[in-house]
């Protein structure tokens, strides 16, 4: 029996079951109507438990930087939230999402409006602790970008144009590791995520930049009915186990410990199978560490 759609799986499982004979129809089962729960329930257990090479986005998710500016002047009249503040001229860019730090101050607001580029000397602060007069100089910078709407997980972090790493960390460590607000740099030294698809940098970029990012795609919706699944061949068995221990396990059966272990198993060995297939079967990709009497890498 082909395992390339959910209507295959159903049928399987329900058979293995022992709720239909070889042969017979999923919809006899008085089973049948929880199935789809059942496989939303493991669907998402599996596709969670690593990122599977297959389960990458292709192409990965990439975005520009924005330049930061620091040829304006800004005049702030009140304190409080939502206030008003005017440039010393319009930049060619809506600078909506932007920060904007006065130079001899400690701290930043976010631009959470700004008329547009033809006219927009206005803007608006989400906050502003003090007033500031008239040309008083400041650097706006944007160092949150919005990523893909799909993004589920990171596969590594983020690679400049450059090639340089950027890797991912914990927002509160960042925090604690980097001025807020940040510094200026050309690249980033970490990020940061802030929601579902929004990043943090640790340092706002000086300049227009590339970067690129590995990411292991968010299910918009579990898998139904006829269509081919978007799981890899290895992985439908597996998937066809866990369901089968989750209908033990609504059934209570006894034979659902012994069907848990093989689901398990059997994500076990896809992880080392999806790990051989990013690095091969050939010796000089295994580095494996020092010992005790010296390196035996590269065969010292």
């Amino acid at each position: 029996m082909g395992l390339d759609n959910v209507t295959d799986l159903i049928q399987l499982v329900l058979t293995r079951g022992g709720e239909i004979d070889a042969g017979g129809t999923a919809a006899d089962s008085p089973f049948f109507g929880i199935m789809d729960e059942i496989l939303s329930e493991v669907w998402r257990d599996l596709i969670t438990r690593h990122a599977f090479l297959p389960l990458s986005s292709d192409p990965p998710g990439v975005f520009l930087t924005a330049n930061d500016i620091t040829t304006l002047t800004v005049q702030v009249p009140t304190t409080g939230t939502s206030v008003a503040a005017t440039l010393s001229d319009s930049p060619n860019v809506n600078l909506a999402g932007y920060k904007l730090r006065p130079n001899t101050k400690t701290w930043s607001a976010r631009i959470t409006a700004h008329a547009a580029p033809t006219a927009g000397l206005s803007i608006t602060l989400d906050a502003a602790p003090e007033v500031l007069a008239a040309g008083t100089a400041c650097t706006i910078f944007q160092d949150e970008y919005d990523l893909a709407t799909d993004l589920g997980v990171f596969i590594n972090g983020l690679w400049d144009q450059s090639g340089t790493f950027v890797p991912l960390t914990d927002l509160e460590a960042m925090i604690a590791a980097y001025p807020d607000p940040p510094g200026g740099a050309t690249t980033a030294e970490r990020f940061a995520r802030l929601t579902t698809r929004k990043i943090r940098l640790s340092h706002y970029p000086t300049s227009i930049r590339r970067y690129e990012y590995p990411y292991i795609a968010q299910a918009a919706t579990d898998p139904t009915g006829s269509t081919t699944l978007t799981i890899p061949a290895e992985l439908r068995p597996v998937l066809a186990e866990g369901m089968l221990a989750l209908l033990y396990e609504r059934k209570s059966d006894a034979r659902r410990t012994e069907a848990v272990a093989r689901f398990e198993m059997g994500i076990t060995r896809a992880i080392n199978y999806d790990a051989r297939r990013r690095t091969g079967y050939g010796l000089l990709n295994k580095l494996p560490g020092a010992g005790g009497y010296g390196d035996r890498r590269w065969g010292r």
